[in-house]
């Protein structure tokens, strides 16, 4: 080998090196910060596996309560409505509030004509000319009673919906 040959590979070599060198310098940062990727995913423990296991455990103890919990009507009689919903014939919510409002709940036609009334907790039944709550009843109809009181007449409606508008509901489906 000559000297021009010689020199060539001494450039090319040296030109090697330094991109190694260079290389080295540019890619050491990215290492370290690679190292520091893998320790951290060395110590951190998946967390969202463990909060899914806090929270199924969670709601498993709470169905096993639950599944245990008998429900007595003798051991707490007053939380009824807590449970089940209480409606009148037409599927209205009774809540209970309003008990000195008069309720007509039925309308009885034949030779006499009855009204069953519900007020401040008990049911009455009355007709026509009987006192009503410092009033009159004036008249019983197919659709609720009038009473008179004060001189002023006061309609009072049935709350449940009659046979004949439950039997069109079914012959409509």
């Amino acid at each position: 080998m000559n000297d021009r040959s010689n020199t060539v590979w001494v450039i090319v070599i040296v030109l090697a090196l330094l991109s190694v060198l260079f290389a080295s310098l540019k890619l050491h940062p990215v290492r370290k910060k690679w190292q520091n990727a893998v320790m951290r995913a060395q110590n951190t423990n998946i967390g969202t596996d463990q909060e899914l296991e806090n929270v199924i455990g969670f709601l498993e103890d709470r169905l096993k309560y639950r599944l245990g919990y008998e429900f007595s009507l003798e051991k707490e009689p007053m939380r009824l409505t807590n449970v089940v919903y209480l409606t009148d014939a037409s599927g209205k919510r009774i809540s209970g509030k309003r008990t000195s409002k008069i309720k007509v709940t039925h309308v009885i036609n034949g030779k006499i004509k009855y009204a069953g009334i519900y007020y401040k907790g008990q049911n009455f039944t009355v007709v026509e000319g009987d006192s009503l709550v410092g009033g009159r009843v004036k008249n019983i109809g197919k659709f609720g009673i009038t009473v008179e009181k004060q001189g002023q007449d006061k309609f009072y409606d049935v709350e449940t919906t009659s046979l004949n508008d439950q039997q069109m509901k079914l012959g409509d489906k």
